[in-house]
């Protein structure tokens, strides 16, 4: 994978490969299995090397475990899946919940989607199924507190796309990177950086 500054779309690898980057890395590489094969028990290896990520991504995933377990889906004509302006939205989002270790071997058998994604992928699609994935999970009212776990599932969803493998040097990363930076960053500078805005219990960081 290439940071020399390869613009996929609008993103540019380089400019999105700081934290947030290396924080997606991390996530990705100690997951043992998806959260949704069993969001409610699952956990990441024990960090090694970098404890300073190892340990924020460990809590990511504790966020977003608890996060899933709850959901109610996201329903067809949501304000969200009317944004998205596509029932393809609504089926992909459903299917990165709940396939587990099926969902590439059925993204792969299923053409229409497979060919949705091949040919629409960009930053502009991934925005908008991280915002209904995130939307399923924590409403709209309810996402001014809610930062943490609108986080965690960002980090979930980037995951899980990348496990799809669909697209060359797996922009997907990069995609997150940028979301994250757009969305999430300055919030979690308000709060010390990210060790600090994601230390202690899972009691919300206003």
């Amino acid at each position: 994978m290439t940071r020399m500054g390869v613009r996929f779309r609008g993103v540019n690898v380089a400019e999105a490969s700081g934290d947030e980057y290396r924080l997606l890395e991390t996530y990705c590489q100690k997951k043992k299995k998806p959260l949704m094969q069993s969001a409610c028990s699952c956990r990441l290896e024990a960090p090694s090397g970098d404890e300073k990520f190892g340990n924020v991504a460990e809590k990511l995933a504790q966020i977003a475990a608890k996060g899933l377990c709850f959901d109610e889906g996201l329903e067809p004509d949501s304000p969200v899946a009317k944004e998205a302006n596509s029932d393809v939205i609504v089926r992909l989002v459903e299917l990165l919940k709940t396939s587990g270790d099926e969902l590439n071997k059925t993204i792969q058998s299923n053409q229409e989607l497979l060919g949705y994604l091949q040919q629409t992928f960009s930053y502009d699609l991934f925005k908008k199924l991280t915002k209904a994935f995130i939307t399923s999970s924590v409403p709209e009212f309810l996402q001014s507190r809610k930062k943490r776990e609108q986080i965690a599932l960002a980090f979930e969803v980037t995951s899980r796309l990348k496990a799809l493998d669909l697209h060359p040097m797996n922009r997907v990363m990069g995609y997150g990177a940028q979301y994250l930076q757009e969305k999430f960053t300055p919030w979690v500078k308000e709060h010390g950086g990210w060790e600090k805005a994601f230390d202690g219990d899972d009691e919300e960081v206003h």
